[in-house]
């Protein structure tokens, strides 16, 4: 009886685990989706990236409009060029690169992002995040 309650026990907390590990997981591609499975996931701004700009920072960020900062996000190439902040993103360092500490609560300089628009999921900073710390590349 006791081995069958501790079997029960640790089979409970390994469902539990593993539930907290995917909880919330929002795919932006099918190359995440294998990777909320276990495999390995390489990023890139073409199939990772440029949703969640398309989705959370164009609306500023594209070159129709006027902004402050002067960053403009249309492609990878205006993205990377950088802004009057300068350069945006460190391949390699996502704590140094601006496009990632910006989406996260007090930066070091400004305000979070996306200001006034739909607020940004943990997911979509997750994959900014993973993409500069693998090398930011296009494709």
């Amino acid at each position: 009886m006791r081995s069958t309650k501790r079997l029960v026990t640790a089979v409970a907390f390994t469902a539990a685990f593993a539930a907290l590990g995917l909880y919330g997981r929002f795919e932006f591609s099918k190359k995440q989706e294998k990777s909320a499975n276990g495999q390995n996931h390489h990023y890139t701004y073409v199939d990772d990236v440029a949703p969640v700009v398309k989705t959370y920072c164009l609306s500023c960020h594209s070159s129709d409009n006027d902004n402050p900062s002067e960053l403009y996000m249309d492609d990878f190439e205006t993205l990377m060029k950088g802004g009057k902040h300068g350069v945006p993103v460190i391949a390699g360092k996502p704590e140094e690169s601006a496009l990632y500490f910006k989406l996260l609560p007090d930066p070091s300089f400004g305000k979070q992002m996306p200001r006034g628009r739909k607020k940004i999921t943990p997911d979509a900073v997750h994959v900014i995040h993973d993409w500069i710390e693998q090398g930011a590349k296009e494709k």
